[in-house]
């Protein structure tokens, strides 16, 4: 009997051991919602319909090329990678956080208080990417537009096409395109997914157009 009464409170001793380790090893999402909280003290985002700070750097820096407070050939190299980081699928928010206070230290007060001054909204990105032949239309939609989960084969196809149109920092990546050549940009986006869908880590399809435009801008820069 109490050989027997041992082997069950060693069979519970187990039983709560493996428990315990099971709850340890199982992680919990950052941001299940994929929204973003980061707060910048230069970039207001409480006008209507304004864009959230990372997509109004993010824009913003592309706009940047046409005032006399563009990003140097030194600040691109610096921020290349930071941008590259969110590019590449960063979700945990303390992360995303981080990397956005990078990027606004890494600029100038000029440059953003520039961008502040802009007041980007949602209907201003959606006009200009169309302009750029980069635009979703309807779809294109924060939450509703194409996913950003391109293949590392569809990143060079784009890229190739980017630099084909001799992109530069007198204004945003796919300005000099040619009809064709926005055709092939267009098709390689969709090719990446399908509507209704939502960029890496769950940002809108928009935004991952934008960072991949600006990223490719961002290299150029680095190299001059």
């Amino acid at each position: 009997m109490r050989l027997g009464y041992i082997g069950l409170i060693i069979v519970f001793v187990v039983a709560v051991l493996v428990g315990c380790s099971g709850e340890e090893i199982t992680p919990a999402p950052a941001d299940a919602g994929g929204g973003e909280t980061y707060t910048s003290e230069v970039l207001d985002t409480s006008y209507p319909d304004a864009l959230n700070a990372s997509s109004q750097l993010a824009l913003g820096m592309l706009l940047l090329g046409e005032t006399e407070n563009r990003i140097t050939s030194e600040q691109a190299a610096a921020l290349l990678p930071l941008w590259q980081a969110l590019q590449g699928g960063v979700t945990a928010q303390a992360e995303v956080e981080a990397l956005l206070k990078q990027i606004e230290g890494t600029m100038t007060a000029e440059q953003l208080e520039t961008i502040a001054a802009m007041q980007l909204t949602q209907d201003g990105m959606r006009a200009w990417m169309q302009e750029q032949g980069l635009g979703l239309g309807a779809e294109g939609m924060p939450g509703g537009g194409m996913r950003g989960d391109l293949s590392e084969e569809e990143r060079e196809e784009l890229r190739a096409t980017r630099e084909a149109g001799g992109g530069g920092s007198g204004g945003g990546p796919g300005a000099n395109l040619s009809d064709e050549e926005r055709e092939n940009l267009r098709a390689t986006m969709e090719s990446s997914g399908s509507p209704g869908g939502s960029g890496a880590g769950g940002r809108p399809g928009q935004f991952v157009i934008l960072l991949d435009t600006l990223v490719e801008l961002l290299t150029h820069l680095a190299a001059e």
